[in-house]
């Protein structure tokens, strides 16, 4: 009796775990007022790029649609205190691809410690340079098809603008959180928090690439928490600068211009400078 009553609480404690292996936080982001109109990218001086879209190809900076639900929107668990400190790193990849002479995705979310693959979709040049400063920065070419390149996994928390400097209307954000309750609106607005977080009272933050962060309060029971009303962004700050956060800066600066032409960047396609010749604007670092 005693193995058959340890056989089946082992059998319970399976269920238990099944049962809330699903456990999520949900929620809407929503943007406050009219999307500002997006800007056509004019492809039409790269033959390669253009013919790869038969139709017009906007930016991405803020993506919202008629109703005003809001995509690219990194929401996660706040942790000042690390209180979710130690838990454990996913262990699928996050994925970066070239993509039409696009970046899939925009945002791209991912923890501390996980495993970064930079694929390359078009059988032509691309390059990935990352601007971090928190972390190891890595500046690439793929010259052909690449069904993925490892880059050194993110050593802290950061949010690292990556640009193309051979096609100038390429860039996306990585967003690197320090524990795995992290999630990515959608173009419907929704995102989902994975992981079964531990129950208790957190507050969720909202990061948005050109509009900041706006916070909320959830309490998560059994593993999950449904937010009753969206997190919402106002609209007249959707056309401003990269915002700084409260935690962490990201200064985003040029480098010196390398003297040597790696493999590939055959045409020096690796120089960090903007077109204009200027500097990049700061960008900001997500909170802990």
């Amino acid at each position: 009796m005693h193995v058959r009553s340890m056989l089946l609480a082992a059998a319970a404690m399976t269920l238990g775990v099944c049962a809330t292996a699903g456990a999520d936080i949900t929620g809407k982001v929503k943007l406050d007022g009219k999307a500002p109109e997006p800007k056509e990218i004019d492809m039409s001086g790269v033959a390669e790029c253009a013919k790869a879209h038969a139709d017009p190809v906007f930016e991405e900076t803020v993506v919202a649609d008629d109703q005003g639900n809001l995509a690219n929107v990194v929401v996660f668990i706040k942790d000042d205190a690390g209180a979710l400190a130690g838990q454990p790193v996913p262990t699928e990849p996050a994925v970066l691809d070239q993509q039409g002479c696009q970046y899939v995705p925009h945002v791209l979310a991912m923890m501390v410690g996980q495993e970064l693959q930079v694929k390359n979709s078009d059988p032509f040049l691309h390059n990935v340079h990352s601007l971090a400063q928190q972390n190891p920065a890595f500046n690439f070419g793929q010259p052909n098809k690449d069904p993925g390149k490892k880059v050194d996994p993110p050593k802290t928390a950061e949010n690292i603008k990556v640009k193309c400097d051979v096609h100038p209307w390429m860039s996306m954000y990585i967003v690197v959180v320090e524990h795995p309750f992290f999630g990515v609106s959608k173009e419907d607005g929704t995102f989902t928090i994975k992981g079964n977080p531990p129950d208790g009272d957190y507050t969720l933050q909202a990061w948005h690439e050109s509009m900041g962060t706006q916070e909320v309060q959830v309490s998560v029971k059994d593993g999950k928490a449904e937010l009753a009303e969206p997190i919402t962004f106002k609209s007249q700050g959707a056309m401003a600068e990269p915002v700084k956060s409260d935690v962490r800066l990201a200064s985003l600066q040029t480098e010196p211009k390398s003297e040597t032409k790696s493999a590939g960047c055959p045409s020096g396609c690796c120089e960090t400078k903007t077109a204009d010749g200027g500097k990049l604007a700061d960008a900001a670092a997500p909170a802990k």
